[in-house]
């Protein structure tokens, strides 16, 4: 096995795995930028302390929600970056905000849900009995969110009352992994270990699929860890997904039946467009796929890199790095169209963005924001 992962393990086979332990080896050298993609720098804020894995930017509209592990909640101009409000959540934090851009929610390293109106007013708070390192989801009313047990909660976005808790039985061994949960009208879909996505009522929490991505093999447990990594993403009529040693593929959205799916493995994540899907493999190097899951393109050169989850923009697709750089990729071909600077500390989270406004959140708390012209 990846020798990068083992000192992630913990005594406890119900404990999780960390992706994101530091390079043992130097990276490889980034290639040289063709330099067919324009990319300013827009604007940059501190929110003041570090973040890491679980805390990503959040656009809604024309407002950038962003927390930090100390209890920073920040919102900010898209476009300019002017800070609009900031305030603190009283205590340190596990996970990042989710928001509808009228709610706003985070974690608390001892377990509560604390949420905040569109004004940084403080609403309410609940506890959740368990760690989360998941930013919640934010959706029709809804708060929905998993726990580093894989339970799912849902709580009334109104007055943080719980509404409904969903759990089934974890493999032995599981992943340490911030992945997100997706929220159509009516459904959240959620991945779990062992390579399954849940379908789950937001009224009741009852399963209206679930069902494996991809199935678990190996001769031990750690060559058994299959879990969905990143978010599932909705594209019209189907949800798309990846797991850690398994299978990247997309199911029917109302059925959960296949549509396609081959073998795979991610540490981070994908996104995916009209055009198909885009992940970086669990060796750092980034493959493309058509929407019927036939490879379109692949790029090595990145090994030790520890690149975050992609976003496609246009014609680009952008990454980050552990040494805090910004990867822009042409959506084409996959070659490295320009290459942006941040503070130098890791990019763990996927950028976020609205129009032609790409921002990023750093480890070391700090947004940095860029135009693609």
């Amino acid at each position: 096995m990846r020798a990068w992962i083992l000192p992630a393990l913990c005594a406890s086979l119900l404990a999780g795995c960390s992706l994101f332990s530091k390079p043992k080896r130097p990276p490889d050298p980034l290639p040289v930028p063709t330099g067919t993609a324009r990319i300013d720098p827009a604007w940059n804020a501190s929110l003041g302390a570090a973040s890491g894995v679980g805390f990503s930017p959040v656009v809604v509209g024309d407002a950038v929600w962003a927390a930090a592990q100390n209890g920073t909640i920040a919102v900010f101009d898209l476009e300019t970056g002017r800070e609009r409000w900031r305030t603190l959540a009283g205590k340190p934090l596990s996970a990042g905000v989710g928001t509808d851009g009228t709610t706003g929610v985070v974690v608390s390293r001892d377990g509560e849900l604390l949420a905040f109106d569109a004004s940084g007013r403080a609403l309410w708070s609940s506890s959740l009995g368990g760690e989360v390192i998941t930013a919640p989801a934010v959706a029709d009313g809804v708060v929905l969110l998993r726990t580093s047990d894989n339970r799912v909660l849902a709580f009334d976005g109104a007055t943080g009352k719980r509404r409904w808790t969903y759990q089934r039985q974890n493999p032995p061994l599981v992943l340490r992994n911030s992945g997100g949960i997706a929220m159509v009208p009516g459904v959240g879909f959620v991945g779990m270990p062992g390579g399954r996505i849940a379908a789950l009522s937001l009224t009741s929490g009852a399963p209206r699929w679930d069902v494996p991505l991809a199935t678990p093999r190996g001769a031990n447990e750690l060559e058994r860890v299959t879990d969905v990594v990143g978010t599932p993403l909705v594209i019209g009529r189907e949800l798309c997904a990846v797991t850690y040693q398994g299978r990247i593929g997309c199911l029917e959205l109302v059925s959960g039946a296949p549509v396609w799916s081959r073998d795979f493995s991610s540490a981070v994540g994908f996104d995916v467009d009209n055009s198909g899907l885009v992940s970086p493999d669990a060796d750092d190097t980034v493959h493309a796929f058509d929407r019927r899951g036939t490879p379109v393109w692949q790029q090595k050169g990145y090994a030790g890199r520890r690149l975050s989850a992609p976003l496609i923009v246009g014609r680009l697709v952008t990454l980050g790095d552990y040494q805090g750089n910004v990867l822009w990729l042409s959506r084409d071909d996959g070659t490295l169209a320009a290459v942006s600077r941040t503070d130098g500390t890791a990019l763990v989270s996927s950028a976020a963005t609205g129009g032609r406004v790409v921002v990023t959140q750093t480890t070391g708390g700090a947004l940095h924001a860029f135009r693609v012209e």
